[in-house]
């Protein structure tokens, strides 16, 4: 889901603008989405989530849905709010795609392939070039 917490505020008011008094109170797309959430990777289901999650929106705590988090170049608040179980918020990279993948309360600095647009379509239409 890209641009989540923006979807999920959309999906939010325009159900309290359409929605009648015999209808739920919440937007059964937002019901659907924290059901997938809770469904969880036991039942293979797996959701990605570009954003913060809200509590607003997602309940109490809706990071605690997420199995693995993904921060690149946060700030310490945010770091805290997303991750607060493993410690200070490290400096940020100036390195390109370097960031911290969280999971089980643990987390490991790791390197992403940094790519140009141009660079993907090369590597996807041309995989044995070595440039690539």
């Amino acid at each position: 889901m890209d641009s989540a917490l923006a979807a999920l505020r959309q999906l939010t008011r325009y159900w309290e603008t359409f929605r009648s008094k015999d209808d739920p109170h919440t937007s059964p797309a937002v019901a659907a989405l924290e059901a997938a959430l809770w469904t969880g990777r036991a039942a293979r289901v797996h959701v990605i989530l570009d954003g913060t999650p809200a509590p607003g929106v997602l309940g109490a705590a809706p990071h605690e849905l997420f199995g693995t988090v993904i921060l690149a170049r946060v700030t310490a608040s945010t770091w805290q709010r997303l991750a607060p179980f493993t410690g200070p918020a490290p400096k940020p990279s100036r390195h390109s795609g370097r960031g911290h993948v969280i999971q089980q309360g643990e987390s490991h600095e790791t390197q992403a392939i940094w790519m140009t647009d141009a660079d993907v379509v090369t590597w996807l239409t041309d995989p044995d070039d070595p440039q690539s």
